[in-house]
């Protein structure tokens, strides 16, 4: 999209906003039809189910409909808050489900890999996703990764750039587990790729 063509929709989203904030029920549509698709595709790239993406993408536009009189346009776009609003809704279903699922062995994850093999090390763009083609081959790679909590560390660090701390939070689980989630979704990542003939793109980071 152009720099012309970007602005454009800005533009449209600023005035669909502000008609929202009166209770435009077809501003609202329109917003929705315009967004839903991206936030659908990064809420699925995270929770990797299709039923809970579709709850967690209608409740994040019903908090774009309770909540749009926080938006400030002076503090942002539209778009970078409703960013914001899908990754919070997003982190909250991912602390929903880890409230739910089975207690994991801690203990016999930690033990087998020493934590001095680990750096905290800041996002760094991936440059697998910095194209489309790789983007896909990634995310197609990550659908067969075996263990989902893995997978889930890896997307929120790699893919949302949250720092371990923040993961740690989100999962209710030590900074070390995290690390090695992370670290053990990585090397299957390029197991997998490699055995699907991707060898070119199994450089990803830990």
């Amino acid at each position: 999209m152009s720099r012309l063509a970007k602005e454009a929709s800005a533009q449209e989203d600023t005035h669909l906003a502000n008609q929202l904030k009166l209770g435009d029920e077809q501003a609202f549509c329109r917003l929705m039809d315009k967004h839903s698709g991206w936030v659908y595709s990064k809420t699925y790239r995270t929770l990797h189910n299709h039923r809970d993406t579709e709850e967690v993408t209608m409740d994040v536009f019903m908090k774009v409909w309770q909540k749009i009189s926080k938006w400030d346009p002076k503090q942002g776009s539209f778009q970078a808050w409703l960013n914001t609003v899908a990754k919070n809704t997003i982190i909250d279903a991912i602390r929903k489900r880890e409230r739910i699922r089975e207690s994991l062995l801690l203990m016999e994850e930690e033990s087998e890999v020493p934590l001095a093999h680990y750096r905290d090390r800041a996002p760094t763009p991936d440059k697998v996703v910095e194209e489309k083609e790789s983007k896909d081959i990634l995310l197609l790679a990550l659908q067969q990764v075996t263990k989902p909590n893995h997978r889930t560390a890896w997307v929120l660090r790699h893919l949302e750039g949250c720092s371990i701390a923040e993961i740690s939070g989100i999962l209710k689980r030590k900074e070390g587990t995290v690390k090695i989630w992370i670290f053990r979704c990585t090397q299957e990542l390029r197991q997998i790729m490699v055995r699907n003939g991707f060898s070119q793109l199994s450089h990803l980071e830990s």
